[in-house]
């Protein structure tokens, strides 16, 4: 035979359970039905917003995120209500630990499901630094987001932080485009001057570049369908310095943003994901 336990439940447990993942503080107070419908009408504007040129409104992540804010803050005051009215109550098989954590589990699949389907559509997809040829700008084991197709030709730009198929050891590596299809590149005292102009690299960092390698001068025009990529830590990496221009058909994709490791990258990884430009 079944226990039939009365217990009390705790206001403030069904009102911030809520906050963990909508609906379970219904969960909590044995209201399936509502922490269901909770958990659906708080991820379904969020799921809308995939179907929608979202481009073109800009205002829909702001509409989804109050609607599910206003989804939340009544199941909160809902549950608040429910809790005197329902306590102390026979506590049914639900309501336990396993069964809380199944439905939480199910609440962040959403959310992990939610991402997934927005990296589709945006095109862009992260990526984790395997090499230290960016050190200084961009360190190894560092967080991008990177486009998910190789870029168009048209759309490369100097200064663009590209991922290309090394052409000595046909490996990925990453570097920066410093010089375009035309224009006339010299490389010498440790200094970068395009058609003649010197060119100031804020992004280098000096302790890294001390070597000026390599010895003498590089010169040369950059052929059509081709870019002169640097990387930044010119000290310890093999660049067009020594294999001449990179062909843009070796260009896998391109930078979009790094993740800093700090509390703002979720709104940064929202303004990438809808359509914002970010310089490096």
């Amino acid at each position: 035979m079944r226990d039939l336990s009365v217990k009390h439940r705790s206001e403030a447990c069904a009102v911030w359970a809520n906050c963990l993942a909508p609906g379970l503080g219904f969960y909590y107070l044995g209201l399936r039905k509502q922490a269901w419908w909770c958990l659906f009408l708080a991820a379904l504007p969020w799921f809308l917003i995939l179907f929608v040129p979202w481009y073109h409104y800009p205002w829909l992540p702001l509409l989804a995120l109050l609607l599910s804010l206003t989804v939340l803050l009544l199941s909160m005051w809902r549950a608040r209500m429910a809790t005197a009215q329902r306590s102390p109550m026979i506590l049914q098989r639900q309501q336990s630990w396993p069964y809380y954590l199944v439905f939480s589990i199910i609440s962040f699949s959403l959310i992990l499901l939610w991402l997934c389907l927005l990296s589709m559509k945006s095109g862009l997809m992260p990526y984790q630094v395997p090499v230290n040829s960016m050190a200084g700008s961009i360190e190894k084991y560092d967080w991008l987001l990177i486009t998910r197709q190789a870029p168009k030709p048209d759309s490369l730009k100097r200064g663009d932080v590209v991922l290309f198929i090394h052409p000595e050891h046909g490996e990925i590596d990453i570097q920066r485009i410093v010089g375009l299809p035309g224009e006339r590149i010299s490389v010498h005292g440790g200094g970068l001057f395009v058609d003649g102009h010197w060119q100031a690299e804020q992004y280098l960092d000096d302790l890294r570049n001390q070597r000026k390698l390599p010895e003498g001068i590089v010169e040369t025009t950059v052929p059509a369908q081709a870019v002169f990529v640097l990387a930044d830590n010119r000290d310890a990496s093999r660049d067009s310095r020594y294999w001449g221009s990179l062909a843009i058909a070796n260009i896998q994709s391109k930078l979009a943003y790094r993740l800093k490791h700090g509390p703002h990258d979720a709104l940064e990884l929202l303004r990438a994901y809808f359509g914002h430009s970010f310089t490096q």
